[in-house]
């Protein structure tokens, strides 16, 4: 991924995973900075996990995030 992408729009998308699988609706962020700051909010809450659409069409996973943060 290029550096330049972390200030590209980005859609993200939370899922609830228990007890049934569901996922609210994407929310637009301004940067994938900013989507990824959302995300690390809720990748601690159990049955929860957030994914991220990038501008480009690359799909980021709750694993790609806790990389990233890490």
């Amino acid at each position: 991924m290029e550096i330049e992408a972390l200030d590209r729009p980005a859609d993200l998308r939370i899922w609830h995973v228990a007890p049934t699988p569901a996922a609210g609706r994407p929310k637009r962020f301004g940067s994938l900075r900013d989507a990824i700051a959302a995300a690390a909010e809720s990748l601690s809450a159990p049955g929860v996990e957030p994914w991220i659409v990038t501008d480009e069409g690359e799909l980021l996973s709750p694993t790609w995030i806790q990389t990233y943060l890490n």
